[in-house]
């Protein structure tokens, strides 16, 4: 090749000057959620309201009220419909042990405020109720006097103040529930909580179902355990506010990922493969390094044949 193919007048690069030394990157503080702008306040529960507050932290739990009026299917008594007073009509089952309350000593005809248990039907994510309770505050308090003790005519017995939803604070659409957040999209703007059902008996395994809330909360909720204030819209749970309760689910390592520990007996130093390097040939065994090649064996040739002649 001619040397005007490679020009020898171009400078010589100069080397590069020294780089400083990169700085870290600061990585962001791992959120805490005390560290969100507070909900609104949490409903203050009594013993004296249809749903009573939390008996422990981590109690499991999904039980809300409805306002309206039982109707049963044609069928069967315990299974039909429950209209609430806002019109809106909600799939409804009785459970056992109040079926004879409400066929016997209940008018039907008239609303009356259900505790129910409430489900999510999976096709359509609608609200479905099972009825485990009625709440009439005139059924559990005591009068104050029998037929034994009627007072005279010129005493003035007070009259119980009996307590209703208006004056304990609660709405009547109101669920209360509790449980591991499994899944939250603030686009869809819902949020699945998963509720641990106990067994009935010790033989039998513990349940699980989901209850889907609608609502958009800055905080990350899966894998923590919430407390949920929530009301009844038409035939879904919005959230009216909610309470970060404790942490239930710790994230996996990465497979493969990090170094092993050194503690337990380990060993800190790196991993290193037998099969690299100066140090394989040594470890190999001496039987396949050092032994020496077979010398050749000299074949004879075969010995030549006398044909008789054939003239």
């Amino acid at each position: 090749m001619s040397s005007a193919q490679f020009p020898t007048d171009r400078p010589l690069s100069q080397p590069e000057a020294a780089t400083r030394p990169a700085k870290p990157i600061k990585r962001p503080k791992k959120p805490d959620p005390a560290d969100y702008p507070p909900l609104p306040p949490m409903l203050q529960l009594t013993g004296n309201t249809p749903i009573p507050p939390a008996s422990e932290p981590l109690q499991y739990r999904a039980i809300g009220l409805i306002l309206g009026k039982y109707i049963p299917s044609s069928e069967e008594f315990n299974q039909g419909m429950l209209l609430a007073d806002d019109g809106t009509e909600i799939d409804a089952v009785i459970l056992g042990r109040i079926m004879s309350l409400i066929k016997n000593h209940l008018d039907l005809e008239k609303s009356h405020l259900w505790v129910v248990y409430p489900r999510i039907r999976k096709e359509d994510n609608k609200l479905h109720a099972q009825i485990m309770g009625m709440w009439d505050p005139k059924l559990t308090i005591e009068p104050l006097y029998t037929a034994e003790t009627e007072p005279s005519i010129d005493s003035d017995p007070e009259t119980p103040v009996l307590p209703t939803i208006e004056t304990l604070g609660i709405p009547d659409s109101y669920f209360s529930i509790r449980g591991e957040v499994i899944y939250q999209s603030r686009e869809t703007k819902e949020i699945f909580v998963k509720i641990r059902q106990a067994p009935k008996k010790k033989t039998e395994e513990e349940r699980y179902f989901k209850i889907r809330l609608v609502g958009d909360l800055p905080q990350k909720l899966v894998g923590n355990f919430w407390d949920f204030d929530a009301i009844r819209v038409e035939n879904h749970l919005e959230i009216r506010s909610g309470q970060f309760v404790a942490t239930v689910r710790a994230k996996t390592p990465r497979k493969g990922g990090g170094r092993p520990p050194s503690d337990g007996g380990g060993s800190s130093k790196p991993f290193k493969k037998p099969w690299d390097g100066q140090e394989a040939r040594e470890s190999a065994p001496r039987s396949d390094v050092d032994r020496p090649k077979p010398a050749p064996v000299k074949r004879s040739l075969p010995q030549k044949l006398d044909l008789p002649d054939p003239s």
